[in-house]
């Protein structure tokens, strides 16, 4: 009779495991699912954007140098502006927007990936050139050549990486809190 008993299955017994089973592999999925968007989209360093950023930087930083000098130019024919923002198609001072002109399109045009440059009043002496890849996170090439420690700002802004490419210019990593973004390009 022992023998029987051994062989039988308790229903409470299977449901119990059946039910240990199914939790485990739901949560298994539920971790995999998520550490797999936390990749794509993520919080953000991406050591790869960051090396091809810096590959595309260094192929034309004459392209960078020439827009980040119009864009002094245009700070300086508006200096209290709080944003100057400057697109393929417009050049917007506060909320004013005017076409770009041919010469203004060609430089912008000369830039690998970034759809929009931008100066505000709140970082002065600095240029941020926004990239927008195939997906996100968010990107930004910054010029600030009298910042010593552009690490430090980056921090303190909520980026999640800095590459230092030459002298004045760097590689801002994404910030993944949404507010934080939303403050820092108003």
């Amino acid at each position: 009779m022992k023998q029987q008993r051994r062989g039988r299955r308790s229903p409470v017994r299977i449901v119990l495991v059946t039910l240990i089973v199914v939790a485990a592999l739901v949560v298994g999925w539920r971790v995999a699912v998520l550490g797999a968007l936390e990749l794509h989209f993520g919080s953000g360093f991406d050591k790869k954007r960051f090396d091809r950023l810096e590959s595309e930087f260094d192929r034309s930083p004459e392209a960078f140098a020439q827009a980040d000098a119009r864009m002094q130019e245009l700070v300086a024919a508006h200096p209290r502006a709080p944003r100057i923002s400057w697109t393929r198609a417009l050049i917007c001072v506060r909320d004013a927007c005017e076409p770009t002109t041919a010469r203004d399109r060609a430089t912008y045009e000369a830039l690998p990936d970034v759809n929009l440059i931008v100066h505000q009043s709140k970082d002065p002496g600095r240029t941020f050139f926004r990239l927008f890849m195939q997906d996100p996170p968010r990107y930004t090439i910054m010029h600030a050549p009298g910042d010593t420690d552009p690490a430090a700002w980056a921090k303190d802004r909520g980026f999640r990486g800095v590459r230092s490419l030459t002298p004045g210019w760097v590689i801002l990593g994404p910030i993944p809190d949404v507010d934080r973004e939303n403050d820092q390009w108003p």
